[in-house]
């Protein structure tokens, strides 16, 4: 039998050879996607291509992690595929690995809460708190923190659906800050005395005041000072934007809200107090708060109506109006270190927005601190001391000296470069508890409340957020992440990419494919010549 000349051809011989290595390479393709993709899922390689680099982590976040010595477990509600599937979900868990793969101490696990909904029980404060499969634990020993999936991320007011930023990377150095710590500390935010924490909108509008306290690494609660006595591990005392007075002991009342700050002031404790022109005079706190050194600025018009005074500045707001100042950092003394990690080559505005001035109250003196080694570092300061109590006063920041001070459409002062109005202060009373060892109490002071409105807070343009993180840091003891940034979502076409990064990207995938063809091409060519 003729066997059939086409099979046995050169031509069917050489082709079916060029078919084999086609298979063989789209199979080898095949194989080495599969396993670099296994590798890539396993040791985080990728290229981050967002212009914020969204999945990478930033130096700022390690850093803010360099001492922590306690096992710290990230655990995730879910299992790892159904996380992956999920854009969001996906970004908090590559953030969670990348931390882990930093730090030998962070470990991530994953529960499916559907199948083991008793193994988070253990988080849970009270029966009626849900954990949900979206939920993120971050745990050490037995304090935690449980964060929902939401809360990873910034959303506009008039979107509560579609988030704008990436915060995770900050809830994530937070939390582990806050569980590693040897206690959790409680920060009581006062309220009937008309602060805005109990309407809905108001709530809103300051939720992110309580969501900066809780980076801070505090326990956060509303207290009523009537009614309530201050607990014995709150270490930060915050009133803000008040209405109404507070209690003293007048033959009406029985109750002294002040006399309790009082003795809250003399642990080693801190008290913030954010007014604003508005405000209305409160006698019995203002009273108390010039005993630390501060007074608010106040106009008295010819009926004899005590008001609040406003800084307006035109060479130096952000609106037209003049009321929306950037401040001046106040390079000396206390209140200067608050920000000395800020003043950068290129320092972020910090705002002041509706602000009234402070000044020293008429018990404290103005003192000159004298350093003979560093003449620049000569700078004046509030003083006070008095049976044995001694107190400094320093700036924190203060106005441009082009501002003036205003009462409606009246001009009351202006200021100048010697004597320019104080934005915020900080007030120090400093006490000997063995010859060599001291203790600290301490009043921050700020003239707008608008200082801490959420679209503050928010900016990555402003510097509002790092100073109180700092603030935070400095006057509670506290670690804090401060400088980590929000991560703006940017659209997803090429304009996200700068031009070299994008010519860098096509050269590649243009040159990477184009030669393994021709290495293929040649390997094939030498092996018919030589056949």
């Amino acid at each position: 039998m003729k066997k059939n000349s086409a099979l046995t051809s050169r031509k069917f011989k050489y082709g079916s050879l060029s078919v084999a290595m086609t298979c063989v390479i789209i199979a080898a393709v095949i194989l080495l996607n599969g396993v670099f993709k296994m590798l890539a899922d396993k040791y985080l390689w990728y290229t981050d291509l967002t212009r914020d680099e969204i999945y990478t982590l930033s130096d700022v976040a390690v850093e803010a992690l360099a001492n922590v010595d306690k096992d710290v477990h990230i655990l995730f509600c879910d299992d790892p595929d159904n996380l992956e599937n999920d854009y969001y979900s996906k970004m908090v868990y590559k953030t969670a690995l990348g931390l882990a793969e930093k730090n030998d101490y962070i470990h991530v696990e994953n529960v499916n809460i559907w199948r083991e909904p008793s193994a988070v029980n253990k988080f849970k404060t009270n029966s009626k708190d849900a954990i949900y499969s979206s939920d993120i634990i971050v745990y050490s020993g037995t304090e935690f923190r449980v964060y929902r999936l939401k809360s990873m991320f910034v959303f506009n007011d008039s979107d509560s659906t579609t988030p704008w930023a990436y915060n995770g990377e900050k809830k994530f150095v937070s939390g582990i800050l806050a569980v590693t710590q040897a206690e959790s500390p409680i920060a009581c935010i006062t309220v009937n005395h008309g602060e805005p924490f109990v309407n809905q909108a108001d709530i809103a509008e300051t939720q992110y005041l309580v969501s900066l306290l809780q980076d801070g690494g505090y326990k956060v609660q509303l207290i009523d000072l009537a009614k309530e006595e201050i607990p014995e591990d709150c270490r930060l005392m915050l009133i803000y934007d008040p209405q109404d007075d507070f209690l003293v002991k007048d033959g009406v009342s029985t109750i002294s809200e002040i006399e309790k700050l009082d003795r809250f002031l003399d642990g080693t404790n801190a008290l913030m107090v954010f007014m604003n022109p508005t405000t209305p005079l409160l006698p019995n706190l203002e009273e108390y708060l010039e005993e630390w050194g501060v007074k608010f600025n106040r106009h008295t018009d010819n009926l004899g109506n005590v008001h609040g005074t406003a800084i307006r500045d035109y060479q130096n707001s952000l609106t037209e109006d003049g009321m929306t100042v950037v401040g001046t950092y106040y390079t000396y003394g206390l209140g200067a270190s608050l920000h000395s990690d800020m003043r950068t080559t290129y320092p972020p505005k910090v705002i002041f927005k509706n602000a009234m001035g402070i000044s020293y109250s008429d018990t404290y003196e103005s003192a000159w601190h004298q350093d003979e080694e560093d003449l620049a570092n000569n700078f004046l300061y509030g003083s006070y001391y008095k049976d044995g109590i001694s107190r400094g006063m320093y700036d924190i920041f203060v106005s441009p000296s082009t501002a003036t001070e205003v009462y409606d459409t009246t001009v009351v002062s202006q200021a100048t470069g010697k004597d320019p109005y104080k934005l915020m202060t900080l007030t120090r009373e400093t006490r000997m508890v063995d010859n060599e060892n001291e203790d600290y109490s301490y009043v921050l002071a700020c003239g707008s409340t608008d200082f801490l409105s959420s679209t503050l807070l928010l900016s990555n343009t402003y510097g509002n957020t790092d100073l109180m993180l700092s603030a935070l840091r400095a006057t509670g003891r506290e670690l804090v992440p401060v400088g980590l940034k929000l991560k703006p979502f940017a659209s997803t076409d090429i304009e996200t990419l700068t031009t070299a990064r994008a010519n860098r990207y096509t050269i590649g995938l243009i040159v990477a494919p184009t030669l393994i063809t021709a290495i293929a091409g040649v390997y094939v060519l030498v092996r018919r010549k030589y056949r």
